[in-house]
């Protein structure tokens, strides 16, 4: 006897049913890019619509495994049915990792953990007690034999997989509708992976001819007779503050430091002022090592963020020692974080503190264990009145933390960058005039910076206003008597240009490297480099009136759009620098 055909679904339930599961997982991982502290896109159909069409790449093998599973024999089918799902069990883990650790899920990691076996099952043990395994071993054995009933029985065809699959390519061929600088907010895990330029080793060739000789560009340097003032000098670096933050040059702007755009208008700023990186340790390095913070090889997979920028006679805090200056860096986050203690006492700094400093026991606690920018602005006031030494002119470095994303409002624990930032502007405004009120300003040189461009979406009034620089700019203001510039300053400047330019400022003679500018005689730098926060293999130069793209690739360092002058010289003298540094341990699977 003939057993009756079962009941068959509908071709396209069954179509919609295995899309759904690939939209289920892109939106929970959206989900949780949206919780971490980097990833929030203000405009969320934007963000959403970007990261779908990335992870629709994914969806066109997904389709094409289903295809070769409905077009393969009754025994050959369980092979591309099995990877279909390892594919779905790698984006339920990227999301997973993501919402544990806000970290992406690196292949390379798979095998470096999976070398110790023991660390994996003690971590989803504690996680999960021993319900994980079951479970697992359901998931594994049972899936792929439910796909392949629901293949048969839901009618899933050759043609209708194709289709899926060709709609996905389709999807994913679509420009962007959203720009962030993170690449690992909408990047699908194929691309979070793919190996770039930026990792490309230095032949050994062309390494040993590169280092045979310093570039002249970089090795002889231009002493010239400074101004001598010999005052104190306070750099404040606000977390993340940006152009969009302040009213002063965009229309479409936030408008939440309004008391730093009236010290602007009131002393000196710069409008065309320009980082050199797009992270802190990079504007750090910048603004106290003077150098650029260009990409070693596996710079972007490693936790030495500061390896390869040791101490030397052109650090900010030995350059000012030479002249009898005491250096303080003072911040309320974690110094030990990525080595950053160990890295400002070799460039020189006399003293440091961080979020242990005993005036904040007791105080709530923020992200990177910081207490909020009033009490740190505080105890700067503090240690200017009872900790500095009385008998030396002070520099001292101030890094905030409260504008961190996810922008937290340490009043209302109200996550809003708006909020957030009004609070770090009042506090700033509190501390310069209490500044004022001590007579710091007597002899005294106040600056206010950032150390990054947020990283959040670039805006399009920023795109308008900047050009291909919106992601580099920033806002730089001076409070302090008879600067030799004052008013509103439309000269490019960059972070690089801070150390010579205080040197000069204060003591009797300060020495550069050819085509540094210098802040306070309005001369600019022949060539401002940004390496890019999005495409990790491109550096932006800024020369004049000319730009390009400059794509490390190793040997084949090349100019890839815009124009460079003198565009062989100075890639050389870029290669010269990496080379220098080396290659890094890759000890860090992220983008960070």
């Amino acid at each position: 006897m003939t057993k009756p055909p079962g009941r068959r679904l509908p071709a396209w339930a069954t179509v919609l049913w295995l899309q759904a599961m690939l939209v289920s997982l892109a939106l929970w991982r959206l989900h949780e890019i949206r919780q971490s502290v980097l990833g929030v896109d203000e405009c969320l159909s934007c963000q959403a619509a970007t990261l779908l069409q990335h992870e629709a790449g994914l969806w066109a093998i997904a389709w094409l495994m289903l295809a070769l599973a409905t077009w393969s024999g009754r025994f050959l089918r369980i092979l591309p049915v099995a990877v279909f799902w390892l594919l779905l069990f790698f984006l339920a883990a990227d999301a997973l990792v993501l919402g544990q650790f806000s970290l992406r899920l690196y292949l390379a990691d798979i095998f470096k953990f999976g070398q110790q076996p023991q660390f994996v099952v003690d971590y989803l043990r504690q996680a999960a007690g021993w319900f994980w395994l079951p479970m697992a071993l359901l998931v594994l054995a049972g899936l792929p034999w439910l796909t392949l009933r629901v293949i048969r029985k839901g009618g899933l065809t050759t043609k209708w997989a194709l289709i899926m699959c060709v709609l996905s390519l389709l999807l994913y061929a679509l420009p962007d509708q959203s720009e962030h600088p993170l690449p690992w907010t909408y990047q699908n895990l194929l691309e979070a992976n793919l190996h770039t330029g930026v990792d490309q080793q230095f032949s050994e060739g062309y390494l040993s001819q590169l280092l045979a000789e310093q570039p002249e560009g970089l090795a002889a340097q231009q002493c010239l007779p400074g101004l001598g003032r010999g005052s104190d000098v306070i750099i404040v670096a606000i977390e993340s503050l940006s152009w969009y933050h302040s009213g002063l040059l965009l229309e479409d702007s936030l408008d939440a430091m309004p008391g730093l755009d009236a010290l602007a208008r009131s002393n000196t700023w710069w409008e065309a002022f320009h980082a050199n990186g797009f992270t802190t340790d990079h504007g750090l390095i910048a603004m106290l090592a003077d150098q650029l913070p260009l990409p070693a090889v596996n710079r972007y997979r490693s936790l030495h963020v500061f390896e390869g920028y040791p101490s030397g006679p052109r650090t900010l805090p030995y350059r000012l020692a030479k002249d009898g200056y005491y250096s303080a860096f003072l911040t309320s986050g974690d110094l030990g974080f990525l080595g950053k203690d160990e890295w400002l006492i070799n460039i020189g700094f006399d003293h440091i503190e961080g979020h242990e400093t005993a005036e904040y026991a007791g105080e709530e606690r923020f992200g990177f264990g910081a207490v909020n920018d009033q009490l740190l602005y505080r105890r700067v006031l503090n240690w200017l009145q009872d900790g500095r030494p009385a008998e030396q002119p002070v520099f001292a470095f101030v890094e905030t933390v409260t504008t961190h994303p996810p922008f937290l409002d340490p009043e209302t624990k109200i996550s809003d960058e708006v909020v957030a930032f009004r609070f770090a502007d009042r506090a700033l405004s509190d501390f310069v005039k209490a500044l004022e009120n001590a007579g710091y300003f007597e002899n005294g040189l106040l600056i206010i910076t950032s150390d990054q461009r947020a990283l959040t979406p670039v805006r399009a009034a920023e795109k308008v206003a900047f050009g291909a620089a919106a992601g580099a700019r920033l806002p730089l203001v001076m409070i302090g008597r008879d600067l030799p510039l004052s008013g509103r300053q439309d000269t490019p400047a960059q972070m690089q240009d801070l150390p010579f330019s205080l040197d000069y400022l204060l003591t009797d003679e300060a020495c550069r490297l050819p085509g540094q500018g210098n802040l306070f005689t309005g001369e600019p730098p022949g060539c401002i480099y940004q390496p890019d926060g999005n495409r990790r293999d491109i550096i932006h130069a800024f020369c004049g009136s000319d730009s390009a793209e400059i794509r490390m690739d190793g040997d084949d360092t090349r100019v890839v759009k815009g124009s460079l002058p003198d565009a062989d010289k100075r890639i050389r003298e870029l290669n010269y620098l990496r080379a220098r540094l080396g290659v890094q341990e890759a000890n860090l699977r992220m983008v960070l």
